[in-house]
């Protein structure tokens, strides 16, 4: 609340403008969670999607500061359990499949139609914070925590409603195991295989 909110990232000294605002984010965090993606093209576009025309010429550097940014500034292993509703790594929302849930939980909230407000003007951070602060009562913030609740020692009868509750809002892609790897996991992964290619790069180079 005391500092102002980042618009770029330094990388080697050198500061990069980078795309701050919350759709930016939306569309970074769907499509590094597009299975239909090589993990080459999830890196590749969400880098530009965030950097535009700035790119680094650092590769994984790029990656690592997008993440951190990604996670509103916090180390990997702060943020690992700070979502809302994340009580273990699997997921508990989609932006694209819960679209209308958000929009009405910022609506009614916040009284701010995302629809109407442009990318820029609500900067990722301000959005996540608003996410993690839904109000309980609210629809979205339900529906997060039939999905990670864990079921273990209820009554049959409160077991079989969230069972019921866990399969009207599955996520579409929720039986597929990739899909509920922690984003953590899935970051370092991305990061060793950057790695891994610059590496052979520099190897094809010297020789």
């Amino acid at each position: 609340m005391i500092d102002e909110l980042p618009r770029s990232v330094t990388i080697d000294g050198t500061d990069y403008p980078v795309n701050y605002g919350f759709r930016t984010f939306i569309l970074i965090e769907i499509c590094i969670f597009d299975n239909a993606l090589s993990d080459t093209d999830r890196v590749g576009t969400a880098l530009e999607l965030f950097y535009g025309e700035n790119m680094p010429d650092d590769t994984a550097q790029a990656f690592e500061m997008m993440m951190w940014f990604y996670r509103g500034g916090k180390d990997e292993k702060k943020s690992k359990s700070k979502s809302k509703g994340s009580s273990n790594s699997k997921r508990c929302y989609c932006f694209e499949q819960d679209a209308p849930f958000i929009y009405s939980a910022f609506q009614t909230q916040y009284k701010l139609d995302l629809q109407d407000i442009a990318s820029a003007d609500l900067h990722w951070w301000k959005f996540k914070c608003m996410f993690e602060s839904l109000n309980d009562d609210l629809k979205m913030s339900k529906i997060m925590s039939y999905r990670v609740t864990d079921t273990a020692g209820m009554d049959k009868h409160q077991k079989k409603f969230y069972i019921d509750m866990k399969n009207l809002y599955a996520l579409e892609s929720e039986t597929n195991a990739d899909s509920k790897m922690a984003l953590a996991k899935r970051d370092a992964d991305m990061l060793k295989h950057i790695n891994r290619k610059m590496a052979e790069v520099n190897s094809e180079k010297e020789s």
